[in-house]
């Protein structure tokens, strides 16, 4: 039986055998030519590009095969897990270049479609972000925020730099924006698992009415979120947002949280500045070394000093200025690099429904003093008091102003005297912020006026007439866009912190 099988096992290997030997190769033999894609010429060795510009490469390739084409880029060096970008697939490359800054290995892929082989041609890119000088727009779009960049060096738009750069926006409608050049400090994990302390750096701080973001100022990639921007995040309700060159601060339902740049911290907020049953309203004035605030409830002032070594208390004033009985309207302070000139309050009496403006004192030393230096009433028949959007002139006692519709004027705040229709936009458009840009170290000044129609979103800027506040027409620059704009930033290389 052995021997049986044995037998059959040696006529099936010997029937293999045969077959192989039998096999003549009936295979379709193509030259290496045809299989593999033609060769590629005409990508230069480098390539540099600004981010949010368009790169544009038209390479030469040999052959007329049938083809797929994938153009992507990796950084150099590269770590385990570090990204691969697509850039396009599309023989000619026309991409709008929104890598992080760094050097990077470029790589045109040709992938022959019969055959599945591919070419390859490599570059090098070198990408820059540049965010140092020009407008932020913050604007609505649907049910989210972004922001457009002017660069004034060229005068270009890039608008929805949030969603180009990192591919999503804050939730909700855009409250304020706020720039810090430096203090910064946040977390970055390293490939090895370990984290590092970036300290000193620029910061850029989105607010919404749901939302906060914050972004590396020098790239505009997201840092942090609500929920990772606070040592304990409290419930959303953002409001406001307050930068001096010795703190950072978000006003969320009427509390204050701060971050103070005494000491390298860890880029976020801290617990409720200390402050008894007070409902702060979202405006405030630089004064001193510190912020003075408004208490809703108490209708009084509150000062929080930032020159000292924490922030841990707002201090309320004895004075008459506590207990007004008046709804505050605007606040602001002069914006003066060399010197704070004088804030501004214009309040609303709430038993007679008088208005009335408020000089508060540049420099305040104890809460004794009152920091309300002069009152100044305001005619009833005055458009000021239908006002809805306001803007202080940074050296002239001038309260610009708009109700809302297509026209802006201003006025004196000591003389009484109203300026009204000094700029008249078309009727379609609706005035939405208004801003004087200045200060004694810049070479840029100019009044900056927002509006909005159907179509969209409207920067003017004008220049003064001499030193008044008056301004010349037609405005000087204008620039439009999509969304509907809420406020806007000027930021500059001079200017270290500003909202």
């Amino acid at each position: 039986m052995k021997q049986k099988i044995h037998h059959i096992l040696l006529a099936s290997i010997a029937v293999i055998l045969a077959g192989c030997v039998e096999d003549t190769g009936h295979y379709d033999y193509v030259p290496a030519a045809e299989v593999t894609p033609g060769t590629i010429s005409g990508i230069n060795e480098s390539y540099s590009v600004l981010a949010l510009n368009t790169l544009e490469i038209n390479p030469t390739i040999a052959g007329d095969e049938p083809s797929d084409y994938t153009w992507y880029a990796y950084p150099v060096p590269t770590f385990h897990g570090s990204p691969t970008y697509t850039l396009g697939n599309e023989k000619a490359l026309n991409a709008m270049i929104a890598l992080p800054t760094g050097q990077y290995r470029l790589v045109l892929e040709v992938k022959n479609q019969k055959h599945l082989t591919s070419t390859y041609a490599y570059s090098t890119l070198h990408v820059t972000r540049e965010f140092s000088r020009g407008w932020f727009i913050a604007k609505q779009i649907g049910d989210e925020t972004d922001i457009d960049f002017i660069r004034l060096e060229t005068n270009t738009l890039y608008p929805n730099i949030l969603q180009t750069i990192n591919g999503k926006r804050p939730a909700g409608k855009p409250l304020d924006n706020a720039y810090t050049s430096t203090y910064y400090c946040y977390e970055v994990e390293n490939p090895d698992g370990t984290t590092t302390l970036k300290t000193d750096q620029p910061a850029f701080f989105v607010a919404t009415d749901s939302d906060l973001h914050v972004y590396h100022a020098s790239e505009m990639n997201l840092l942090k979120e609500f929920d990772n921007a606070f040592f304990e995040a409290p419930a959303r309700a953002p409001e406001a947002l307050f930068l001096a060159p010795n703190g950072m601060f978000v006003l969320n339902d009427g509390k204050l949280h701060g971050i103070w740049n005494g000491f390298y911290n860890v880029g976020k907020f801290g617990y409720q500045v200390q402050a008894t049953n007070v409902k702060l309203a979202p405006m405030t004035a630089r004064v001193g070394s510190g912020f003075l605030f408004f208490d809703s409830r108490a209708s009084s002032y509150l000062y929080l000093y930032t020159g000292g070594t924490s922030l841990d208390e707002l201090y309320p004033y004895t004075h008459a200025s506590s207990n007004m009985n008046v709804d505050l309207i605007y606040l602001r302070e002069q914006e003066q690099m060399g010197g704070q000139l004088a804030a501004y309050a214009l309040v609303k009496d709430r038993s007679t429904g008088k208005f009335r403006v408020q000089k508060l004192a540049s420099w305040l030393v104890s809460s004794m003093m009152s920091p309300i230096t002069n009152e100044y009433p305001v005619p009833d028949a005055s458009e000021l008091t239908t006002a809805t959007v306001f803007g202080l002139h940074n050296c002239n006692d001038a309260l610009y102003y708009s109700r809302g519709d297509n026209k802006v004027g201003y006025y004196s705040i000591t003389s009484g005297q109203a300026n009204p229709g000094i700029i008249t936009f078309p009727a379609d458009e609706r005035v939405a912020y208004i801003r004087h840009v200045y200060n004694d170290n810049m070479d840029f000044e100019c009044l900056a006026v927002l509006t909005n129609s159907d179509n969209g979103w409207k920067l003017y800027c004008y220049n003064f007439v001499g030193y008044t506040s008056d301004v010349q027409l037609p405005a000087f620059h204008s620039f439009s866009g999509e969304g509907i704009a809420r406020s806007l930033l000027y930021r500059d290389v001079q200017i270290t912190a500003t909202n």
